[in-house]
């Protein structure tokens, strides 16, 4: 039969993993995401898929340039370079810490920073090589992000809300779907591009409260072995999930 480690608690359901993440960190993700949205919407000045799309598709349809072409994907763009850099710069403070939190870290910086250079650079949609190529680099995406969680599951599953992950997951398949079925149109781009928005904005959350939560379980790593090897009593680990 399967013993619980000392640092390892039992795996809780998916709503009580979904629960451990606050309800503010979830508004802090839906609310200014929903009102940037409903801006681009009802802004009279655009219309809202040149502040969606990426900014280079939109130049070059006009034929000219304005800082407003793809603002919002921009922005989107920001938040996984400023997550990216978070992980990265976690990942070479941490890098001794106990197994397997560095390599989370740097799955993480790795997989954000590959997702901002796609939309960046239009990776996915400009590798023309073969009619097929793009679908294969979204593929190869999609096989990273699913070998990242499985080999990360029961770190992920422990001890980290993964709420926010879930509302990442979620949020780049409805923006997929509706990419591949509905017909192109205002609204199709605003919950396109807006559900993607939705996710590489969840997915940062995610990733700035997992470096928040291994820089706390590294320390209190570090205060459990400094107290057992002077001899006195070992504090209780300082939960991960309080971030």
């Amino acid at each position: 039969m399967h013993r619980t480690g000392v640092h390892e608690r039992p795996v809780a359901s998916i709503p009580r993993m979904v629960a451990r993440t606050p309800l503010r960190v979830y508004a802090s993700v839906v609310l200014p995401v929903a009102v940037l949205l409903a801006a681009a919407a009802l802004q009279p000045w655009l219309p809202p898929s040149d502040l969606m799309r990426d900014s280079q598709v939109i130049a070059a349809r006009h034929d000219a340039a304005s800082p407003a072409f793809g603002l919002v994907s921009n922005l989107g763009i920001v938040v996984l370079v400023l997550s990216s850099g978070a992980a990265a710069t976690a990942r070479l403070i941490l890098r001794d810490a106990r197994a397997p939190w560095p390599g989370l870290l740097l799955w993480m910086a790795v997989l954000s920073l590959v997702l901002a250079l796609d939309d960046l650079l239009l990776l996915h949609e400009a590798a023309t090589f073969a009619p097929w190529t793009g679908a294969v680099v979204a593929a190869a995406y999609g096989f990273a992000f699913l070998r990242f969680v499985l080999a990360f599951r029961s770190l992920i599953v422990r001890d980290l809300g993964v709420g926010l992950l879930l509302l990442a997951v979620g949020s780049f398949g409805v923006s997929a779907a509706t990419d591949l079925v509905v017909v192109a149109s205002q609204a199709s781009v605003l919950v396109e591009d807006g559900a993607k928005l939705f996710g590489l904005v969840a997915w940062s959350a995610f990733v700035l409260r997992t470096v928040l939560a291994a820089s706390r379980h590294s320390g209190a790593s570090t205060s459990t072995s400094t107290s057992t090897s002077t001899g006195s009593d070992a504090p209780s680990p300082v939960s991960a999930l309080e971030v």
